[in-house]
């Protein structure tokens, strides 16, 4: 089995990660991290998705958790990279980066990334075909945002109250509820979760699977459930690895 890494969404969800010894790294939002955080070597901080309005901000934060003990922080943008640099921390590559290709790949490697996650959109195929100097992973289950925006579609395009989720959700034409993440932007997430659970051996070139954990409350039995390569019972998808864009 390839490493794990959890990606959470709030504290419940760290504790339950941290307690967990499956997980080589852990990404959290910042906003849940403070000096008295356990294990900060293997936490991966991530800072908020937009720059526009608070790139000031998101610099004094990373400095701060530099100064506790934190090492590493998540780029998701090409933006965050010289941030999280003057914060004298390592560079760990997003999704949203989207490497597609080895020449990207290789591009951000040249800044000092230390891995990455590959693009959601790549298939199988593109990305065994990938060459890099830096390990990258894969996102291995949860729930992919479909739509990342600043104004909250619930709240009829205003802000959310203080970037936290609401619980709320809208519903598509079939009756799916997309529920919906918040910091300082607002993710419209895929109904059905993505997993690859029982087919991770088509994945033998990634370096890690990322589980992406958004709204569950049990987290430990979702990675015990990947872990064993048990097929999910519930609605799912296989996202865009095997069939690309449409």
């Amino acid at each position: 089995m390839k490493k794990l890494r959890a990606e959470v969404a709030d504290a419940d969800q760290l504790e339950q990660a941290l307690r967990c010894n499956a997980f080589d790294f852990i990404y959290a939002p910042e906003k849940l991290l403070n000096k008295d955080t356990l294990f900060k070597e293997k936490i991966i901080a991530v800072p908020n998705v937009f720059l526009g309005d608070c790139e000031d901000k998101t610099l004094s934060r990373l400095t701060e958790l530099e100064k506790w003990g934190f090492q590493k922080a998540l780029a998701h943008t090409v933006g965050h990279i010289p941030l999280i640099q003057k914060a004298k921390m390592m560079i760990y590559g997003g999704m949203r980066l989207n490497i597609t290709n080895s020449l990207s790949a290789e591009f951000f490697a040249e800044q000092d990334v230390r891995d990455f996650i590959v693009s959601c959109e790549l298939t199988t195929a593109k990305i065994k075909a990938l060459k890099c100097a830096v390990p990258f992973g894969v996102i291995g289950y949860g729930r992919l945002p479909l739509m990342v925006t600043r104004r909250c579609p619930i709240k009829d395009g205003r802000p959310c109250d203080n970037g936290k989720s609401c619980g709320k959700y809208l519903a598509d034409r079939q009756g799916k509820q997309i529920k919906t993440l918040c910091s300082n932007a607002v993710e419209l997430l895929n109904p059905d979760i993505l997993t690859i659970s029982d087919k991770t051996d088509d994945f033998s070139t990634v370096d890690f699977f990322v589980l992406r954990f958004t709204d569950e409350k049990d987290i430990i039995s979702v990675t015990d459930e990947f872990i064993k390569g048990k097929k999910p019972q519930s609605r799912f998808t296989r996202g865009l690895y095997y069939r690309g864009v449409e």
